[in-house]
């Protein structure tokens, strides 16, 4: 018997088998484990590839270090060509202000002209580059209607007409240059607004540039929003120097029925935040669109010179109404 015990074959168990229930659970959390890092490494080689990709910039923007300071608004400088050239004007405490920009670029002049005779406290802005720009301007001033000068921040349609757009690519000494030319020819203005808005209203390194030298001459400033996704208004704005962006614009080809909304948005907006800026590019048809409103339009709001609406902007209606 116990020949055929020695005899007979050892059975080996399996070793998962032998390895108990405590086994079994060690070896679980290890394979967990084990899964959790597998796939942290994928993610990574995964974000390195992505990251050694040529990843587009928004108009190939230039960008640059952010001023290290906390933007404040600075108070009025009394001395200031955009407090010292704007025109009188009374609003009622609260009401509600609109100021109707018409942009003359030399192409409908005659339409911008019969709007002087208006009633209306209306602000124009003239290009520059037009021969009769400063007697255009000083036309302006003794209507008692306040101007601005009116910026090619890129190239229009009559593309090479002007030989001083501001734009990208340019040395800082041209740029000065170039801006200097325009503000020269645009004496009596409050401040500036764009058209023909390039790929300049994207890059901060030429918006610092242009943001210093209004500053320097104490001009306000608009943006037009004449290119998508501008960034001139929180620039400009940073560097201290009065900013707003328009809230609707009346192109030259708009039907009377996209005129009449544009300018009911900008009512809308009026009563809901104080104020509100509408650009008209002068044409007659638009012109016709904006006369008839300014005879029909609520008597609940004031045409407002741009100057006016920007001290309201800056500093809500309360404070606005008790300045006016």
């Amino acid at each position: 018997m116990e020949d055929d015990e020695e005899d007979a074959p050892i059975l080996e168990g399996n070793w998962f088998d032998s390895l108990g229930v405590g086994g079994i659970a060690v070896c679980g959390m290890f394979a967990a484990i084990l899964s959790i890092v597998l796939m942290v490494l994928i993610n990574q080689i995964g974000a390195a590839r992505l990251s050694d990709a040529a990843v587009p910039v928004a108009d190939e923007a230039a960008f640059e270090a952010p001023i290290a300071a906390i933007a404040t608004v600075r108070p009025a400088d009394a001395n200031a060509a955009w407090i010292v050239n704007s025109e009188p004007f009374n609003a009622k405490p609260g009401q509600p202000l609109i100021a109707v920009i018409v942009l003359d670029d030399g192409i409908n002049s005659h339409a911008v002209q019969r709007a002087l005779d208006w009633r209306s406290p209306l602000t124009f802005a003239v290009a520059a580059d037009l021969d009769s720009s400063q007697n255009r301007l000083k036309t302006i001033r003794r209507a008692g209607r306040e101007a601005l000068a009116l910026l090619p921040m890129g190239y229009g349609p009559d593309f090479g007409r002007d030989p001083n757009v501001l734009r990208r690519n340019l040395s800082e000494t041209e740029l000065q240059r170039r801006l200097g030319w325009h503000l020269a020819r645009s004496q009596g203005v409050v401040g500036a607004i764009d058209q023909h808005g390039g790929d300049i209203m994207r890059d901060i390194v030429a918006l610092r540039i242009v943001g210093q030298g209004l500053s320097a001459e104490g001009l306000l400033y608009v943006d037009a929003r004449s290119a998508r996704n501008s960034i001139a208004a929180p620039r400009l704005r940073a560097l201290g120097i009065p900013t707003a962006r328009n809230t609707t614009r009346i192109k030259q080809d708009d039907t009377v029925e996209a005129a009449l909304m544009a300018l009911t948005d900008a009512e809308k907006h009026a009563f809901t935040w104080g104020a509100a800026i509408v650009v008209v590019e002068a044409g007659s048809g638009s012109m016709d669109v904006l006369a008839d409103w300014l005879r029909n339009r609520n008597q609940g709001i004031a045409i407002a010179p741009i100057s006016h609406v920007m001290r309201r902007l800056r500093t809500g209606p309360a404070v606005a109404a008790q300045a006016e």
